[in-house]
């Protein structure tokens, strides 16, 4: 071999060493390194999306706790770009977001007040992919050229899709199984005692916000239902939400009253129309717990709900179930978050302040 081939090939190993040193700072510093890797996934409006491999940035919009605790639960909560949206921050309740997840600290919201997307924003952050579960903004981003993934969660067994296909997303699909595994043996476990349970010693329970008079989501019937339960909200109807009066509480006569936000505990007690429901009567009005999501909503935690709710309307049947223990074990195992006593105190009274 000549000198100046010799002269070429060092050149060229040169070249190669400098610019891997520099692709090496460059992600040291934080930048997403561009992927070359794709594939196709098909997200849950049937939609085929093309993702890069790896997923390293991601922006969630609309409902975005909800969609935040899925991506908790996977461990890539530094993949997510966006902070919480500036309505959420107004209700001073979503501390956990931002315990499990600091890096959501001072970055930007990304939607309007009315949860319409900012494509600007979003545009200027660079996300790999989008998560929503709203169709208007599928259909709006689209036209940005902004690679965007629909996810829902309507009936209960949605949950499982949901992270089944978070997990072919981030890669991370034994993690996924893992939630979903955990999800069948929690129910199955409550499923063990309140099934031996008859139905005419099951409570009526009423889940709603008093505020708005409504059944926030039908999710409360199926979680009610699975821990035991009679939810007397729980009849065919084709929206999400469900307006009721003051009467028809009255005329359900409910054992166990449960709210999500705590200052409603005074309001539902305070109503002098509602003195005559068992429920009131018995001092038997809870708040839902609330950590990286409102328990009752539809969310990752949703498995800890139907502990909550057993342990609630059979404390006597339940007596060996501790539920501190158990909220311990989850946010460790899912969101690889060690909580203190404390935390876990405040997760399950529902009054944690951010």
């Amino acid at each position: 071999m000549d000198k100046k081939s010799i002269f070429i090939i060092i050149g060229v190993a040169v070249i190669v060493v400098l610019c891997a040193a520099g692709y090496a700072v460059y992600a040291s510093e934080g930048h997403t390194v561009p992927s070359h890797t794709t594939k196709m996934i098909t997200d849950m409006m049937g939609r085929n999306v093309t993702i890069p491999v790896p997923v390293q940035k991601v922006v969630t919009i609309g409902s975005v706790p909800v969609q935040n605790t899925f991506i908790f639960a996977l461990g890539k909560n530094g993949t997510i770009a966006n902070g919480l949206p500036e309505s959420f921050i107004k209700q001073g309740r979503w501390k956990y977001q931002q315990v499990f997840a600091p890096n959501l600290i001072g970055q930007p919201g990304m939607q309007s007040a009315s949860y319409e997307p900012n494509a600007e924003e979003i545009l200027k952050a660079g996300p790999d992919l989008v998560f929503t579960m709203d169709m208007a903004t599928v259909k709006s981003l689209d036209k940005s050229d902004i690679r965007v993934v629909y996810l829902s969660w309507v009936d209960a067994e949605d949950v499982k899709k949901l992270m089944t296909l978070m997990g072919e997303i981030y890669d991370e699909q034994e993690k996924a199984q893992e939630y979903v595994q955990f999800f069948d043996m929690t129910i199955q476990r409550i499923d063990a005692k309140v099934s031996t349970i008859p139905a005419d010693q099951r409570p009526k329970v009423l889940y709603f916000q008093y505020t708005s008079m409504s059944v926030p989501h039908k999710i409360g019937d199926w979680w009610i239902t699975k821990a035991g339960g009679k939810s007397v909200t729980d009849e065919p109807r084709q929206t999400e939400s469900l307006k009721i009066e003051p009467e028809q509480i009255v005329k359900w006569n409910p054992d166990i009253i449960i709210v999500a936000s705590p200052a409603e505990i005074g309001a539902v007690y305070n109503d002098t129309r509602l003195s005559s429901v068992p429920a009131i009567k018995n001092k038997r009005v809870y708040i839902t717990p609330m950590g990286a999501h409102i328990w009752s909503h539809r969310g990752i935690e949703t498995p800890l709900t139907v502990l909550w709710a057993a342990k609630t309307f059979y404390p006597d049947t339940f007596a060996d179930l501790d539920l501190e223990a158990e909220t311990i074990v989850f946010y460790k195992k899912f969101f690889g978050y060690p909580l203190t006593s404390d935390q876990v105190k405040e997760i399950l009274s529902g009054k944690a302040k951010a």
